[in-house]
Parts: C-alpha cells; structure tokens; sequence
C-alpha cells in the first residue's frame, strides 16, 4: 500500500529539520549540541520503544518496518533537532523562560502531531492522548535541559580540578 501523503510529510519534515540543523543552530557549542543530540537519542531509545511495545501508540507508517516499531525519522532526527533549537533558545536564560520554552515547543509540536493522528497512518493514539504528548513532550525538553546544564556544570567543575588547586586569592595556581 502507498502512502503518499505520509511520505510527503516524512520527506518535508526530514528537509525541515537538515535545513535547521545547518541555519539555525550555534555551532560554537558543538560539544553541547552533540551530547544534547545523543543523549535525546538515548531517550527515545528506552521511551519511546517502552510505548510503542505497550501498545499505547503506534507508528504506521515508518521507516524499516520490518525491524523497527518506531519512528525512526521523528525519533532519531527531527525531535533531537528541535530539542537542540530549545536548548539554544534556552541556553542563557533562567529558569521561568526553560519552563516556558518547553511548554511551547512542546504545544508547537502538539498542535502539529494530533491532526497528523486524526487523519495520516504516520502514528496512531490508542490509550494515549494529545495531552499525553504535550506533558511527555514537555518533560522529555526539561530533561535535555536538566542533562546539558549538568553536563556543562560538570566540564567546568572537574576542569578547574584538574587544572590546579585555587590560592587564597580564588585563582587556579598550577602543581606544577
């Protein structure tokens, strides 16, 4: 059976997200964006899967069917994508706009996913709901967040260690 406009959809949204990946992100955070990119991979990995082998949504339509029962596109490029635009639209700002921003990316993405449940095979609710992925949506942006601030937190505590030990006057003095 062809799937027209669900390939379409696959397609544009594939472009969508390579044509973001190359203007829209900051490159000079690629160490950040890269741990960001993989650790939403990571994510979806044990999520997404979890949900789908539950029979709580499905994915008609999607890419190696035969060895894979998620999306593999939204799953594994275009969400890691979006979750790099949230973390650098929220990278210096505090802690009301990070809430903020998650509860509207996540409505964006919402607003797009439901119509696409009512009325393409690109995925089907069956005990899930558009509030469902609204909330898990907006968790799954907090946790990107939550890891990338531990990780840049985590970079510069354990460099300033290594680099030497700090004198009375706060400042990084060598061992050596």
């Amino acid at each position: 059976m062809v799937h027209n406009v669900e390939l379409i959809i696959s397609v544009v949204a594939a472009l969508l997200a390579l044509l973001a990946l190359i203007f829209i992100i900051d490159w000079r955070y690629f160490r950040d964006w890269v741990v960001v990119f993989l650790f939403k991979c990571v994510l979806d990995s044990l999520w997404g899967d979890a949900v789908v082998n539950t029979d709580k949504l499905e994915y008609p339509f999607r890419q190696l069917p035969h060895y894979y029962n998620t999306c593999l596109l939204f799953e594994y490029w275009v969400f890691p994508i979006l979750c790099l635009i949230y973390n650098q639209v929220t990278r210096e700002r505090g802690v009301w706009p990070i809430l903020y921003f998650a509860a509207l990316f996540s409505a964006g993405m919402t607003a797009i996913e439901y119509p696409l449940e009512l009325y393409t095979d690109l995925i089907k609710y069956n005990q899930w709901s558009w509030f469902t992925t609204f909330y898990t949506l907006t968790i799954t942006f907090l946790s990107s967040r939550a890891f990338i601030a531990f990780y840049r937190w985590g970079c510069h505590h354990f460099s300033q260690k290594s680099s030497g030990i700090k004198s009375k006057t706060g400042r990084a003095d060598r061992l050596t």
